[in-house]
């Protein structure tokens, strides 16, 4: 009885979220340990599996703690495979200092293939994911959070090699292809994983509402990810939000429910409006897979109307001048500030691409652009207990390129944009 891939995500001050898949066929336990030699591990309730998959829910954690985690498949551990995780430092609503990894974009004509898989040109084994796995670790990150395109299956298509009819049993596969690569499984087992899909993992290119294979990439996701709670129910798209301290994060499903003059959906923008506008949170991190600014029709270019009702809720909440976001899918790094970011005044970043054809990008991006592979950025979130300082920084490879940063403290607000971190480059 052994492991065939695992991950861990939804951490908290508290708890967090095991995914594995086992060649056993009956139940596992995870087990946490503070000792990195896993001595006088904690053993979570038994959970059953099915088609050889199990989530599990594990508590009673201590705050900002490092644990080493490992599975138990029917009575058998696995001391082969050891995975990381290190909690929040704090409980919602209490200052907290913390980083954010930010990833996108592996597989597309990658410059180190999948080792092996159904389509091994459309994914991505690059000693990238080792660089940011030493980082996260070494620095403490929080989580790394991937923002689309985990690999190009583009299902439904009909193209690479796979069939067009995109079922449940092939989104299974696709994740399972991901996690065979030696490199990106064990960041995801290491570093809790936060994973929103853009067009390429989630269905063919540019895809949206009509995708073959949505509602069995909805149910795949649901099922083996191991994501903070969904706002939406079974069959609806898959956007979320968190708090970790005093500072709140969405993650925007973009494809799932797109068609005609909305990217978002009905549903999804009713949900927004309301979590902004109730919040108590000081300060925002939006995960959004689509690039804000840009030309492109595929781009929030292509949703101007729909971007402006964005702002008004933004604004009307006040989280213009204490926010940013990040986005992925363009295959470059690129900096605006909020002076430069015509649409809604905050910082914006691209944070791509890991291995992917890069691509010449907009001019918008009035802090620079870098189109490139091994590139990722950083979300470093610090909170004095008045002040909350958010700075991104673009990174090639171990090297710092540039960064942007935005401040708030409580009723006195310092513009977005007004530096409050300080890199020697």
């Amino acid at each position: 009885m052994t492991v065939t891939w695992m991950t861990v995500g939804a951490v908290t001050d508290t708890t967090a979220v095991v995914s594995t898949k086992v060649t056993g066929s009956a139940s596992v336990r995870v087990g946490v340990s503070t000792s990195a030699a896993f001595t006088s591990p904690t053993w979570s309730a038994s959970t059953a599996t099915s088609n050889n998959h199990a989530k599990v829910s594990l508590s009673g954690l201590t705050a900002g703690t490092r644990y080493w985690w490992r599975v138990e498949d029917n009575g058998v551990v696995d001391n082969t495979v050891t995975g990381q995780l290190r909690t929040a430092p704090a409980a919602a609503g209490s200052p907290a200092s913390f980083t954010v990894g930010c990833i996108g974009d592996a597989g597309l004509v990658p410059t180190t293939p999948g080792v092996s898989g159904s389509a091994t040109s459309r994914l991505s084994n690059h000693s990238i994911f080792d660089t940011i796995r030493a980082k996260a670790v070494d620095e403490d990150w929080l989580m790394v959070a991937h923002l689309g395109d985990l690999c190009y299956y583009d299902l439904g298509s009909g193209n690479h090699g796979l069939s067009a009819s995109a079922t449940l049993a092939q989104y299974r596969s696709m994740l399972d292809d991901v996690l065979a690569q030696p490199r990106q499984h064990q960041l995801y087992r290491e570093v809790p994983w936060q994973w929103m899909w853009d067009d390429h993992d989630y269905g063919p290119n540019d895809s949206g509402a009509s995708a073959p294979g949505r509602a069995n990439a909805l149910a795949m996701y649901r099922e083996r990810v191991p994501s903070y709670t969904l706002a939406a129910g079974s069959g609806n798209p898959i956007y979320h939000s968190w708090q970790v301290g005093r500072v709140l994060f969405i993650s925007s499903d973009t494809r799932s429910d797109r068609a005609g003059s909305t990217m978002l959906g009905s549903a999804q923008l009713a949900w927004l409006d309301t979590l902004l506008s109730t919040s108590t949170a000081e300060a925002l991190v939006w995960l959004m897979p689509t690039p804000w600014l840009g030309v492109g029709s595929d781009t929030w270019a292509g949703y101007t109307d729909e971007r402006d009702d964005l702002v008004d809720m933004l604004t009307a909440g006040g989280w213009t001048d204490r926010m940013l976001m990040v986005n992925a899918d363009a295959h470059t790094l690129a900096i605006s500030s909020a002076a430069g970011n015509g649409a809604g005044g905050f910082p914006v970043l691209l944070c791509a691409g890991l291995d992917a054809t890069p691509h010449s990008y907009s001019t918008q991006y009035d802090g620079g652009a870098w189109p490139g592979r091994e590139q990722y950025a950083t979300v470093q979130v610090n909170d004095s207990g008045t002040d909350i300082c958010l700075t991104a920084t673009v990174y090639r490879r171990e090297r710092a390129i540039s960064w942007v940063s935005a401040t708030t403290g409580g009723t006195t607000r310092v513009p977005a944009g007004t530096p409050c971190h300080v890199l020697a480059l």
